[in-house]
């Protein structure tokens, strides 16, 4: 029997809604189909008209993500009223934001990035769907005569490489059990990103930095 077409995007995202609930209580490795099978109530080939495997069901979790990312920056991104200075501190606030709602599922994507495999697909789709939104805004400041870049799209590429790229560092663990080790990151990543741009470093925030000594 054809499963309906108009349902299979909402079914599919259930599916996705019910597994990242399995990762996080197990633990991807943990995780089996099985699992998912059991929880959503859906047979085993029922599953395999929306996913081939497990690894597949997280790709596109990683991109469903990225997606609500985008959907949450989007206005901002197109806000005729603000100039790129604020637009650009308004991205990074909401960006924050979004990251905060999602931190628990962030944390355990960022683990699992720790594998080359993982970790190419999340900065692949990274760059695809955030770049163009940063490299717009980026765009504007140049108009603006605020933001002194030559190149803005490789600029909010490799800008976006730096933010979403902590994972990568073997000193990751350390970042995210160390306040101090954490807080020089930051404020390392907030210099480099000030300084590429040409603005000032104490004028925005990467992350949700509440604590007056990250702003140091």
């Amino acid at each position: 029997m054809a499963r309906p077409a108009d349902n299979y995007p909402i079914k599919r995202k259930e599916l996705l809604t019910i597994a990242e609930s399995i990762f996080l209580e197990k633990g991807y490795a943990q995780a089996s189909v099985d699992d998912i099978l059991k929880a959503s109530g859906i047979s085993k080939g029922a599953f395999y008209h929306y996913f081939k495997s497990k690894e597949e069901v997280l790709a596109a979790s990683i991109e469903n993500l990225l997606d609500e990312a985008v959907a949450f920056l989007q206005p901002t991104v197109d806000d005729p009223d603000l100039g790129a200075i604020d637009k650009f501190k308004k991205f990074m606030e909401q960006k924050s934001k979004f990251q905060t709602e999602k931190l628990e599922y962030a944390a355990l994507l960022g683990k699992l990035m720790q594998s080359d495999v993982y970790q190419q697909k999340y900065v692949i789709a990274s760059s695809q769907k955030m770049v163009p939104l940063f490299a717009k805004i980026i765009k504007q400041g140049v108009d603006e005569g605020v933001f002194h870049v030559s190149y803005p799209y490789e600029t909010a590429d490799i800008l976006i490489r730096a933010i979403v790229g902590v994972p990568n560092s073997c000193a990751y663990d350390e970042y995210m059990s160390d306040d101090e080790k954490r807080r020089r990151y930051l404020l390392s990543l907030r210099g480099v990103i000030a300084g590429t741009l040409g603005i000032d470093k104490n004028g925005f925030s990467v992350y949700d930095e509440k604590d007056a000594a990250w702003r140091r």
